[in-house]
């Protein structure tokens, strides 16, 4: 897009009706659908506040979350934070909706769960491996993968933790992005480190050697 030159791109989404929503680190989020271009403004008063990621659930709710003011929903051109989202306050770097449409936000003070209007944040203090939470994603077999900063990948499931680390074949302690694919293979993006595949329990590791 060129309205979005020189910005730098945070986050990208797709809504029901084919718009795409873009975030960006100066603060902002955009709309574009059929060639216009409507841009949104979360600042509150705060200069150029980043909008690390944007997401469109199957409600057809927009959330932006930002770096210093928490989480919000887009709602006629207005930035409003949902009841109870003040618990996951400031920072918010991930947001996914599961299979069950739960939707899990990842902060830098752990993993948050918001469902029927109820919050949940789970952290070390309930077995997850690292507080900062870069990505999230969710499989056919009902497990919700999580990503940290220096605490590698998380698996949860039944209300279970269970961390993987380097020496389990993960190519990094720090991962930046997730996704499942229609076959239900795993990929795991790093900082640094390439991409990593797990399928049917066996890793696979891409660099630039490859």
């Amino acid at each position: 897009l060129e309205a979005s030159r020189g910005l730098v791109v945070q986050s990208v989404c797709e809504d029901s009706q084919g718009a795409l929503w873009v975030g960006y680190n100066g603060g902002g989020v955009d709309r574009w659908r059929l060639g216009v271009l409507n841009r949104f403004d979360p600042s509150l008063g705060v200069i150029n506040l980043p909008v690390r990621a944007v997401f469109a659930d199957r409600a057809q709710r927009v959330w932006a979350g930002t770096w210093g003011a928490g989480v919000f929903q887009i709602q006629d051109g207005q930035f409003l934070r949902p009841a109870g989202a003040e618990r996951i306050y400031p920072v918010v770097l991930a947001i996914h909706e599961d299979r069950r449409g739960r939707l899990w936000f990842g902060t830098q003070r752990g993993l948050a769960c918001a469902e029927n209007g109820d919050w949940k944040v789970f952290t070390t203090g309930q077995g997850l491996s690292a507080d900062e939470v870069l990505a999230i994603a969710d499989d056919p077999e009902g497990n919700l993968w999580i990503g940290t900063r220096e605490g590698g990948l998380n698996r949860l499931r039944d209300g279970q933790f269970n961390a993987f680390h380097k020496q389990d074949g993960v190519p990094s302690e720090d991962i930046s992005s997730l996704y499942v694919d229609r076959e239900g293979v795993l990929w795991v993006g790093t900082f640094g480190s390439g991409l990593g595949r797990l399928q049917a329990g066996k890793w696979t590791r891409s660099t630039t050697r490859e």
